[in-house]
């Protein structure tokens, strides 16, 4: 029988599809490790049930843990099990107890859900404890629901200390009252960061006082973080973001700035001490995005600061010489846009991906952005990657975009309709039909991928199929 080697072998399954991997992979041991990796390189806890403990049983072996990269945590609810007295002494003795003392049925209560809270974190922990080969780490909060604040305080820092020199990203969202223990953590690989601030109805001087904690575990990664995300979430009423920037130091190899707050602009109502600290890193920024989420819920005290996006964007009046990619929410809606073509202008010669979000551009306002005066070329030729948003999809639309982005290879289009299609009647074939005009121009286009946001109307599956001869590698996402 013709042997094949290893290395061999190492390519040809890569080209293995999963569910073919997961039939034979007790045929090689190549085909059973590429097996194990795809299991386990990524997992999740979220759910506390069979098969979370049939996963941490497997995970006691060393050699399976071995193989995990990415952990995922979001601490579940437990409810303590039902007891009901075994027999008449038992039950005589259940008797007396509540009738000594009122509270014993809720103390018995609690024990009984202290005990289970015990064993999901031994489980847990001791399967981390064999995870020696994690890189990136997930820890998150439905701010909607209740919480045992055991599973954070365990799943949190201890878990930071046990792999403080392996992880490499990290991404946080707790409860408040967690992050003090925070201040005491040492990360010494860590490069990127995402921090989430979900604050409720808290005064602004305890939300100061909670944040001390991040904020130091945060200036503790100056030698190593090379990626910053923070978000805030509009449950967040008093949260004054300002403030946080104002207290963040200086990171030699930060390369990647992201903030994302609610689209009103009341997380940073002073935009001053976000756009020092930007220009601060302004020489090894590569990447640089502003985006919104939604609309704060507030009392109505913070000021007006729906201008946040334009303020930034007009104070940031300094270039950055390695800009790759900007991305940004174009708010307000009916704002002008003087303010980004300008910034697209000044690094036309280092910007390869730019994403426009929130708004709705017009096919004359696309052309205001990237090609008002000849010398503006230099960025549309440059541009390998494109997002925007417009109101309804038309054959125009992509017939104009490969004079205007002749090197794009990943583009991504957001809209609420198609035109020539109606969302409650059948799909018509008018926009392929329409398409064909432009087919020489897109096929000697250097577009590689093509995604289309649309609502999820009922003819999407007959009008991909329509456009895959245009677009070979054409996806389609349904959005809200």
């Amino acid at each position: 029988m013709l042997q094949l080697n290893e290395d061999i072998l190492r390519q040809i399954v890569l080209y293995i599809p999963s569910q073919e991997l997961d039939r034979i992979n007790s045929a090689n041991s190549i085909f059973f490790e590429a097996w194990m990796k795809q299991r386990y390189a990524k997992l999740s806890f979220r759910e506390r049930d069979k098969v979370m403990k049939k996963l941490l049983l497997h995970l006691s072996d060393a050699n399976v843990a071995a193989f995990v990269k990415e952990v995922d945590v979001q601490p579940w609810l437990v409810q303590p099990r039902d007891k009901s007295p075994r027999s008449l002494t038992e039950n005589v003795l259940v008797r007396v107890s509540k009738f000594v003392d009122p509270d014993y049925t809720r103390k018995a209560v609690h024990q009984r859900l202290q005990k289970r809270l015990r064993k999901d974190i031994e489980r847990v922990s001791s399967a981390f404890r064999a995870m020696t080969n994690v890189k990136t780490y997930t820890i998150d909060w439905d701010e909607e629901s209740g919480y045992h604040p055991e599973l954070y305080f365990a799943f949190l820092t201890p878990v930071l200390e046990m792999w403080s020199a392996q992880l490499l990203t990290l991404s946080i969202k707790v409860p408040l009252s967690m992050l003090p223990s925070l201040a005491r953590v040492r990360m010494d690989k860590l490069e990127a960061l995402t921090y989430t601030f979900s604050t409720g109805i808290l005064s602004t001087d305890d939300i100061d006082h909670a944040h001390d904690g991040i904020v130091v575990f945060i200036n503790n990664l100056k030698d190593t973080l090379s990626s910053l995300t923070l978000i805030t979430t509009p449950t967040s009423e008093n949260l004054d973001l300002s403030r946080i920037f104002g207290r963040l130091g200086t990171f030699p190899q930060l390369s990647a700035i992201s903030v994302s707050i609610p689209f009103d602009g009341g997380h940073l109502p002073d935009p001053a001490p976000f756009v020092r600290f930007v220009n601060r890193h302004r020489h090894t920024i590569r990447e640089f995005s502003l985006s919104s989420n939604g609309i704060t819920r507030h009392n109505g005290s913070h000021r007006d600061c729906t201008e946040w996006v334009q303020t930034i964007m007009s104070t940031l009046d300094k270039p950055f010489p390695v800009l790759r990619s900007f991305g940004v929410a174009l708010r307000p809606m009916r704002a002008p846009l003087d303010n980004i073509v300008e910034f697209l202008d000044v690094h036309s010669a280092t910007l390869d991906s730019v994403s426009l979000t929130d708004r709705v551009l017009s096919p004359k306002e696309l052309a205001q952005l990237f090609k008002t005066h000849e010398e503006r070329r230099v960025l549309s030729t440059s541009l390998t990657r494109l997002q925007f948003k417009v109101d309804r999809l038309t054959p125009d639309i992509f017939g104009a975009l490969p004079d205007l982005f002749p090197n794009l290879e990943n583009l991504q289009i957001e809209c609420s309709g198609v035109e020539g299609n109606a969302a409650t009647r059948g799909y018509k074939p008018q926009f392929s039909a329409h398409l064909e005009q432009y087919e020489d121009r897109l096929k000697a286009w250097s577009l590689k991928n093509l995604t289309l946001g649309l609502p999820k109307f009922t003819w999407m599956s007959l009008f991909e199929q329509d456009l895959v001869k245009f677009f070979p590698n054409i996806t389609l996402n349904p959005v809200m």
